[in-house]
This record gives C-alpha cells, sequence and structure tokens, in this order.
C-alpha cells in the first residue's frame, strides 16, 4: 500500500503559474505516494480550468479558498494568540527586532512603536487565517485515521502553520515545507519581517530550501544565534529533460530571450537599457520577452523611445504564455542566449530551462543565480546599469564559436547535475522519508 502524502499548495491544480513548479515533482511523487492535493486558490483562481486531467488521475483535490479574515476573525483570533505560546513568543521577538537588519520599529536609532504595529498586526493576520485553514482541515476529516501522513507544504506560509497546529492532535502526522522568496525574505512582505517563522520551524519535521544561499539567508536571518533541532535540506526543483540541444545561430541574428512577469521587481527595463547602450556592428540582436504583467505597456513605450534609432536591434513582447507554450518555443525556435535582470530571486525554475536546452545565462547576482552561472554565462551584478548589461550583451555577441560552444556546453552539464527532475524528486523523497 502507498504511504499517504498531502500537497497544500497556493493555487495548484488550477493553471496558474504554479503548476511549473509542481507538476514535474507531482509526476514522480505520485509513483510512491497516495497523493490528496490541498489548494487555496482564491475565487478568480478557481474560475480556471484544472491542469491536464491525466495528471491528476488517481489524485484526490481538495479546496480551502484562501481566507477572507473580517474584523470579528481577527478579534477571535487575537483572544487565541494572547493565549498561545507561540503568540507571546512572537510579541517577544517583534519587540526585540527579531527578522532582519533593516526593521521598522527602529527608525534612526529611535524605537518606532509603529513598527512594532505593523509587525503586530502582520503576525495577527497571518494567525488568523492559520486558525480558519484549520477548521477548513477538520472538516474535511483528511487526517482522519491512524496510518502514517505526510504533509507536504510547497509554500511556507500560513496552511504551513496551520498543520503545524493541528497536528498536536494527529502523532502521525509528519510535516516537511519548502521555502522559495516571498515566504522567506524579510524583504518581500510589509513590515520587513517573516511572521510565525520560529514556530513553524519548531513544528516541522524538516525544512526545504532551493539552494544554499537560501539557506544561509536563513540560518542567519531568521535562526541567529538560536538554531533549533529541525534538519534544514537543500533540494533544487527540477525541470524535465530538454526536447533537444540549441544549435549554433544560423541567421546572422543574435537572439536574445527572457521570461518574466513584468513587474517592479523583475525589472525588465534594464534589458532595454543594455540593448540602448549595446555596440555590435556587423550583428543584428532580436530581443523575445515572454511574459505580460501590469507593467507591459510602460516596457513597450520606453523600448519604442530607447531604442527607436538603433537599426541593429529589433524587439518583441511575446505576451504572457502558458508554460506548455514555453517549452514548445525552445523545441522550434532559436535562442543563443537568456538574460535575466531581476532584483530578487529563489533558484529560478526560466533559468534552469534555458540552462537545459545548453544555452549561455546573463544574470544578477541575486539569490541563489550565482549557484547556476558557473562558467556558463555572465553574473552580473545585482543592481547592474545598462552600461553593465550592454558590456554582458557585447562580451557574449562577439565570442568565438568555440567559446560560445564552451558555455552551451557547460549551461547543459550544469543543468544535468543539479536541476534534472529525476535526480531532484529522488531527493526530495529521501528527505521526506527521513522520519518515520
Amino acid at each position: 500500500m502507498k504511504k499517504k502524502l498531502i500537497l497544500a499548495t497556493n493555487s495548484f491544480p488550477y493553471n496558474t503559474g504554479e503548476k511549473a513548479f509542481i507538476l514535474p515533482e507531482l509526476k514522480r511523487l505520485r509513483e510512491r505516494y497516495d497523493i490528496t492535493v490541498i489548494s487555496h486558490a482564491d475565487a478568480e483562481q478557481r474560475k480556471l480550468d484544472y491542469v491536464e486531467p491525466e495528471f491528476l488521475e488517481g489524485i484526490r483535490v481538495l479546496c480551502f479558498p484562501r481566507p477572507d479574515i473580517r474584523t470579528g476573525d481577527k478579534v477571535r483570533a487575537l483572544v487565541s494568540y494572547l493565549l498561545s505560546a507561540d503568540g507571546w513568543q512572537e510579541i517577544g521577538e517583534i519587540c526585540r527586532g527579531g527578522g532582519g537588519k533593516k526593521q521598522p520599529q527602529m527608525q534612526k536609532g529611535r524605537f518606532s512603536l509603529r513598527g512594532i504595529m505593523q509587525q503586530f498586526y502582520q503576525s495577527l493576520s497571518f494567525y488568523a487565517q492559520a486558525q480558519a485553514d484549520r477548521k477548513e482541515i477538520r472538516a474535511s476529516g483528511v487526517l482522519a485515521g491512524t496510518e502514517p501522513v505526510i504533509y507536504y507544504s510547497f509554500w511556507n506560509t500560513y496552511y504551513c502553520y496551520s498543520m503545524v497546529m493541528e497536528r498536536r492532535w494527529h502523532s502521525n502526522v509528519r510535516i516537511f515545507s519548502r521555502l522559495h522568496g516571498f515566504d522567506l525574505y524579510h524583504e518581500r512582505v510589509p513590515g520587513a519581517r517573516q511572521p510565525l517563522k520560529r514556530q513553524m520551524e519548531k513544528g516541522t519535521d524538516g525544512l526545504i530550501f532551493l539552494g544554499d544561499f537560501a539557506l544561509n539567508y536563513y540560518r542567519e536571518r531568521i535562526q541567529g544565534r538560536k538554531p533549533s533541532d529541525t534538519p534544514l535540506y537543500v533540494c533544487p526543483l527540477g525541470t524535465e529533460a530538454p526536447a533537444r540541444r540549441m544549435p549554433p545561430p544560423f541567421n546572422g541574428t543574435w537572439q536574445l530571450l527572457s521570461c518574466s512577469s513584468v513587474i517592479p521587481l523583475k525589472r525588465v527595463e534594464r534589458i532595454v537599457d543594455g540593448l540602448a547602450l549595446v555596440k555590435v556592428e556587423k550583428t543584428k540582436i532580436h530581443w523575445i520577452h515572454i511574459g505580460g504583467g501590469e507593467g507591459l505597456e510602460s516596457l513597450r513605450e520606453y523600448a519604442a523611445e530607447r531604442l527607436k534609432d538603433r537599426e541593429t536591434i529589433q524587439y518583441t513582447f511575446a505576451g504572457q504564455m502558458e508554460h506548455e507554450e514555453v517549452v514548445r518555443y525552445y523545441g522550434t525556435e532559436q535562442t543563443d542566449c537568456f538574460i535575466t535582470t531581476s532584483s530578487t530571486e529563489g533558484v529560478p525554475v526560466s533559468v534552469m530551462e534555458a540552462m537545459s536546452y545548453g544555452i549561455p545565462v546573463i544574470a544578477t547576482s541575486v539569490g541563489g543565480i550565482p549557484e547556476m552561472i558557473q562558467g556558463n554565462g555572465t553574473l552580473l551584478s545585482d543592481d547592474p546599469g545598462g552600461e553593465e548589461v550592454a558590456a554582458a550583451l557585447q562580451e557574449m555577441c562577439r565570442m568565438e564559436a568555440g567559446d560560445m560552444a564552451a558555455l552551451k556546453d557547460r549551461s547543459y552539464e550544469l543543468w544535468e547535475s543539479r536541476f534534472a527532475i529525476e535526480a531532484t524528486a529522488r531527493r526530495l523523497m529521501e528527505i521526506l522519508e527521513t522520519v518515520e
């Protein structure tokens, strides 16, 4: 009989961007486990179709809608919060400034009540969401029975904490949680402090990080001088084997690809700045950006203005694509270099996929990216200007064929050794089986 595994997600199995991260693992996990997926999709996400039905065959799907916390819910949660050891531990950490180097409760050396209240409110809201999710867990009966259950929280967020609270009544439950970006870095949340992290850590059987950078960040900025006995693991996400290895340039035009949402964190306009300054006399550059978002129209206007006199520079905004369309693009279209100028990342799947096709990468030195760029491209600074981006593009464009072939081979080799899904899924299952 297969062991029981509960996979808790934000929106999967609805057709959102999350499926690109989850599906490769799920295909392997289902071979070993009897899986229940608990989705926390909101109302808009639930209007979308499920992912392809064949991927969900034999998998039970429950939906606990993301809680809409109202004033009455917060009042009730406040009483529970103040009566709990977790709540008082949290209040103590907030008052002491636990969480980050730049905490809002200290302003120019002065104590800030406003900063403390902001972090307390965020923590209470998180707690209230977890309480609401805990009620859904109990009502569903998903933990009924005495057989061993592995709860695998794909994100280290409120529904991980709800299971940490609930497991106190279920000795047969083991909890593991991944940490990515918004659920790890203090800088990514209002108040610059991730709530209830130490309490979640204490209640889990293992935390899983995408790379060494993320693990070290957690140790330094969240654990600090008080590490616990909870095991910390590194296991990146993985991607499927590529349909082909990318061939050499063939039409005299150098094809540059970027793939991300057009939002402030991704800083796609820095690519435009680089293209506006790049000096290539004989080579034409065609930049293709895949992805939509709130800033797409502004980016179009910016590119039209900055690149209007650059006859050797072409650009195409391909818009939002489903993950399957991106994979088909790699399988049929030429790509000579992948670029990202993001201000924050974990270990991005978009870069993994480019590497799997043997594509050199230009990327910023943020998050886990330095672990991915090792002889297979150019590592920019964490905040590059147009001139730095242009210099990286020029170097890549002018590279001799033999040197470029070496970069391409290195990209594939790094992907195969670190990010091939067969190996990363096997590592994940080893982690999930460490506690019996």
